[in-house]
């Protein structure tokens, strides 16, 4: 992941932080004079190129102002915005707004709050510096707002409470009602150690309260609720005891540990310094705040936006090409699948054709296969009732015959020339097959079967029996013995063909 810097601008100095994996840690700092300038050019030169630096400001000179405003929109409400920031700040370039929502009467206002920073010559020298690097100006915001993120989670009540904490820049008191920010302000403090000096901290704190009541913004007949970060214990007691003579001021002051634990940050005991909670908030959470840098300082960040969303559409339309082709190809490969069946098919058809043909006997067919096909329809023609007398001297004979399976039976015709006039006009054949009992333990059962159908069959009246196949151990010239049965032949068969004379009609 590339490393972000965040610049803390304070009055005394420029503290850069770089944001990692490894967390958030300082790298230099610049005091607020012109020999720093070099230093800090160098600092941004050394910095890989496209780096995002955000820039929190931290100084006194910054101003609120909350006013209701006719609700417009679009054009009409920029440029309504655009006077009345130029009305209230004059020409410092460092402005923002944020909307509060608009009034539940009247004419439904909206309120707006204006923020800016009053003294520019404070920011525009590290600003231009950093446009003129190779790093990318990600956004500069206050310090005020950013406290949101600290005070909401300890105050979550809607009515208007007083947040007080300690940076490097000074003790800062802001006021939040329903979640928004409605004045903050920045005391320096004349000694290093602010939070020592618990009478600074009651004076200052008091001093904005007395302000805000004048504004009409906090209430004056009813206590109003302070929650002031505090290093430790002692701290927190010492606050408490200067704190016990203030009217409509109900103190309630956080350990910075039990803030920390808040936003899941361990915090060294004994610091009262609130900056490294602000920087874990802008660093992780990233909260929604106000813009104050001009829309020309932003420009690297909306070229590298473009950049992003350019890399993006590339990326998608790659995708999308891809997988048109990917279709495509598969649909390539069904259409060559089906030309190679349907050319398989082809050759199939060929050869069963060729088969076909093969088989076939040529045109014109030889003499004496025509005189055999006419004398075989003539012995069809000869005997009237067909195959059912036959069928039927068969069936008689295999009455007697219990549990034997008929496999098939085929009947056909063989015409003769008759020389005497009692001789039958042809000989019927039928060629029955029987299947026998399977398995060596059946071997008796089989050949008794086989027998018994031998001698059903020669009962048939002047029929003469002919044996195509029959199992081994049936055969009358071999002892009764046990033979294995061939590949492929699991069944024992038993093949007859009768032939019988073919009466006259």
């Amino acid at each position: 992941m590339r490393r972000k810097y965040i610049l803390h601008l304070a009055p005394s100095c420029l503290t850069a932080f770089s944001v990692g994996r490894d967390g958030i840690t300082a790298q230099s700092a610049f005091p607020l004079s012109t020999e720093a300038y070099p230093a800090f050019e160098a600092f941004l030169s050394g910095l890989a190129p496209a780096t995002r630096v955000t820039l929190l400001v931290d100084l006194p000179e910054e101003a609120h102002h909350i006013e209701a405003l006719p609700f417009v929109r679009g054009r009409d409400r920029q440029a309504l915005l655009a006077r009345r920031q130029d009305h209230l700040f004059g020409d410092t370039p460092f402005r923002s707004q944020l909307s509060l929502g608009r009034e539940s009467s009247g004419r439904r206002d909206e309120r707006i709050l204006f923020a800016a920073f009053t003294r520019p010559a404070m920011i525009q020298p590290w600003l231009e510096r950093i446009i003129a690097s190779p790093c990318i100006l990600d956004g500069m915001t206050s310090t005020s707002f950013l406290s949101q993120a600290l005070a909401i989670p300890l105050q979550p009540a809607t009515h208007p409470f007083l947040f007080a904490h300690l940076t490097p820049a000074g003790l800062r008191v802001s006021c939040f009602e329903h979640g928004q920010l409605r004045f903050s302000r920045l005391t320096v403090s004349p000694t290093r150690q602010p939070e020592s000096d618990p009478n600074f901290l009651r004076e200052e704190i008091r001093r904005s309260f007395d302000y805000l009541v004048s504004q009409r913004v906090l209430p004056h007949d009813q206590a109003t609720d302070v929650r002031a970060l505090v290093a430790d214990e002692a701290s927190r007691d010492a606050l408490k005891a200067a704190f016990s003579t203030q009217a409509n001021l109900s103190l309630q002051p956080v350990l910075m540990a039990e803030a920390g634990a808040a936003l899941g940050l361990t915090l060294p005991p004994g610091n009262a310094d609130s900056l490294p909670l602000l920087l874990h908030v802008l660093a992780t959470r990233r909260p929604p705040l106000p813009q104050f840098a001009p829309a020309e300082a932003l420009s690297g960040q909306r070229l590298q936006r473009l950049g992003i969303i350019a890399k993006a559409l590339a990326a998608a339309v790659f995708l999308a090409c891809l997988g048109s082709a990917s279709l495509t190809l598969f649909e390539a490969r069904g259409q060559r699948k089906l030309a190679e069946a349907s050319l398989r098919q082809a050759a199939a058809t060929e050869v069963h054709l060729a088969d076909v043909l093969a088989e076939t006997p040529a045109l014109p067919l030889p003499l004496a296969h025509l005189q055999d096909t006419v004398d075989s329809l003539q012995a069809l023609a000869a005997s009237a009732r067909g195959p059912e007398p036959a069928l039927r001297q068969l069936a008689a004979a295999l009455t007697p015959v219990h549990g034997f399976r008929l496999q098939e039976v085929e009947w056909s015709v063989t015409p003769v020339i008759p020389e005497p006039p009692e001789t039958p006009a042809g000989i019927q054949t039928l060629r029955v097959r029987f299947d026998l009992p399977a398995g060596i333990d059946r071997t008796r059962e089989r050949v008794d079967q086989a027998r018994s159908l031998l001698a059903a069959l020669g009962a048939v009246p002047g029929a003469r029996i002919e044996i195509l196949r029959q199992p081994p151990e049936t055969s009358g010239s071999e002892p009764l013995r046990v033979s294995e049965s061939l590949p492929g032949d699991s069944i024992p068969q038993l093949e007859v063909r009768l032939k019988l004379p073919l009466s006259p009609p």
